[in-house]
């Protein structure tokens, strides 16, 4: 989640590095709010406030496209799933230490797959290059899906956990 937040901070104005840094630390009081109270809802809304000053700062800037974009959707994928495992851990009795590891490299593998289609889907969006408002609203659709797939995905782990 640090690279979400760094990123806008290192890259934008002024006026975006100023938000920048108090979205990014209410993005981080809020996963740390999660995690202390094991509030797993909480969780997809600190990736999203730290994702949200990325997004902010690659619309004000009015970049194409970032090619750090796929890195920080894996920053953000794996700061979801280390956020989950911490919640799990504290209410799983220890388990063998076989588990954690298979743990550790699924997501891992998961971080891999979310870097080789982000990396995928930005030479698709690099070859396709078309400007208006089809592609806009194809943009916000998939960044709407993408967030509808965050809540939903933390409304199941924390039925699962009931």
């Amino acid at each position: 989640m640090g690279a979400l937040a760094a990123v806008p901070v290192a890259r934008g104005d002024g006026a975006v590095e100023a938000a920048s840094v108090r979205l990014a630390a209410v993005a981080l009081v809020v996963l740390v709010a999660g995690l202390v109270l094991g509030w797993a809802r909480l969780v997809p809304v600190s990736i999203a406030l730290a994702a949200g000053s990325y997004a902010a700062e690659l619309v004000l800037d009015g970049a194409p496209l970032d090619p750090a974009a796929p890195l920080l959707a894996v920053a953000a994928l794996l700061a979801a799933e280390l956020g989950y495992w911490s919640l799990e851990e504290r209410e799983s009795a220890r388990g063998e230490p076989a588990e954690e590891l298979r743990h550790a490299v699924f997501a891992a593998g998961l971080g891999v797959a979310a870097l080789v289609v982000g990396v995928a889907l930005l030479v698709l969006a690099d070859l396709v290059r078309t400007e208006g408002l089809a592609l806009d609203v194809a943009g916000a659709s998939a960044a709407a899906a993408v967030l509808a797939a965050i809540v939903l995905a933390s409304r199941e782990r924390g039925r699962s956990r009931h």
